[in-house]
């Protein structure tokens, strides 16, 4: 399940598009309120409390001095202002916030001059405004609370509520459409390495489960024809090896009685054509049901090797210094028995070389042989059943040409690399990958 959201799956990547999206809209809606709401509302706002101010300076001015006190309370109790003289303006300080800023642009026009709004040391919390009125220097002070404004707090707060909750939707109107995709992509995958044990569940958007429909019908029809085909190649191969059994119990009388190199020819052809039909079944029934089981891989190889020193082949061995791992035996044995076989007919009675490499990362096997070589347009081809080089490797070398496709689909159900080169001074490298976290499949 977490896999799925990696980057480089869709929904990773449609969370990274739909994240990108979103905080663009995030910052342009930003941008915009900021331009259309926030500073209008913020002029608009200063304005007024400097109107408001001025208007109170200039009432203060008009009254009596006995009347100034009782204006005072009235102003401290009922707007939380208060009213000092001064005979001098304080220095001008620059105010980093915008709504002070625009409140001493506001002032400056009303009374044309410039208007100071600083903190004085003898009073926390409050912000003063020196402006001249009446022929002297008023001083006016507010509390600092003015300049929070909830709107300010609440609407980014809003945005970015209502911008989880569109992204957290869309993840997840997202993840219901790329979670049966994965599933089916693991289906398919199953597919192809010959597992047709369960299904892909048939639910979700309508074209969701038809697409599940299908691909469960292609996965049924493809298990049938595998079938079918093991059936029929299971009964061609018994209805041939019967006529060959009696083909080779009648030669077996023709002992001494005919030409004994005729005979022998045909005792050859037989044994060839059983071969073909093994091999022929053998890659028609697939992969088997092998467990990994952990294997000395040097032993394997030296038993393989010595076999075919027994039938009279010249093989050399090179083992890794310790190399055991977790594979399936007989799939390797099999695996590496064909390529050395193939190695053995085309490298011209040669000395052919087994190497195994131990790593960090897996076992490498080299099966060498010095033959006249692959061209490289040649090199995927050969692992095809019954392909065939004309030139280099004809039919008087032998080969069914069903070997290197048994290769082949063996590693595929296994996770094992092949690679095939050919250096320059000639012959054939055949390199076999076994990864060392190898599971199967």
């Amino acid at each position: 399940m977490n896999r799925f959201v990696k980057p480089e799956t869709l929904l990773g990547r449609t969370a990274q598009a739909l994240g990108l999206a979103f905080l663009l809209f995030g910052l342009f809606s930003a941008a915009l309120l900021q331009l259309t709401m926030v500073q209008p509302h913020t002029r608009q706002a200063a304005d007024d409390l400097a109107s408001f101010l001025v208007l109170v300076a200039q009432i203060w001015v008009e009254l009596p001095p006995d009347a100034r006190q009782d204006y005072e309370k009235e102003l401290m109790r009922g707007h939380e202002l208060r009213i000092l003289q001064t005979e001098a303006p304080h220095p001008s300080r620059s105010n980093s916030n915008s709504y002070l800023h625009y409140l001493q642009t506001a002032l400056g026009k009303h009374v044309r001059e410039p208007v100071y709004i600083h903190r004085h040391p003898d009073h926390a919390g409050w912000l003063w405004a020196d402006f001249p009125m009446g022929g002297r220097i008023m001083r006016l002070g507010f509390k600092e609370q003015r300049l929070q404004s909830h709107i300010f707090l609440i609407l980014p707060f809003l945005a970015a509520i209502g911008l989880f909750v569109a992204f957290a939707l869309s993840i997840l109107l997202v993840r219901r459409i790329t979670y049966p995709l994965a599933a089916m992509a693991e289906a398919t995958h199953r597919i192809g390495e010959g597992d047709f044990s369960s299904s892909i569940p048939e639910t979700g958007p309508r074209e969701i489960a038809d697409l599940a429909r299908k691909l469960n019908l292609m996965e049924s029809r493809i298990g049938q024809l595998l079938e079918n085909r093991t059936t029929l190649l299971a009964g061609i191969s018994h209805d041939l090896r019967t006529p060959l059994a009696r083909m080779r119990l009648e030669l077996e009388l023709l002992r001494g009685e005919g030409n004994q190199e005729l005979i022998e020819g045909l005792h050859h052809d037989i044994a060839e054509m059983e071969k073909l039909i093994s091999r022929t079944l053998l890659l028609a029934k697939g992969l088997g049901d092998e467990d990994e089981a952990k294997t000395d891989i040097n032993a394997l190889l030296s038993g393989i090797v010595d076999d075919f020193r027994k039938a009279g082949k010249e093989i050399a061995f090179q083992p890794a210094h310790t190399c055991v791992q977790p594979i399936r035996a007989n799939a390797l044995r099999r695996v590496i028995g064909n390529l050395i076989d193939n190695a053995v007919s085309y490298s011209g009675g040669k000395i052919v070389t087994v190497e195994c490499t131990s790593l960090g990362g897996g076992t490498d096997i080299r099966v060498i042989d010095r033959g006249p070589g692959i061209p490289p347009a040649e090199r995927e081809a050969i692992f095809q059943p019954f392909h065939r080089l004309e030139d280099s490797r004809n039919k008087t070398t032998g080969g069914s040409g069903l070997g290197l496709a048994i290769v082949r689909q063996l590693c595929q159900a296994n996770g094992w690399g092949i690679e095939t080169t050919s250096p320059p001074r000639g012959g054939t490298i055949f390199q076999l990958h076994l990864p060392a976290s190898n599971t199967g499949p």
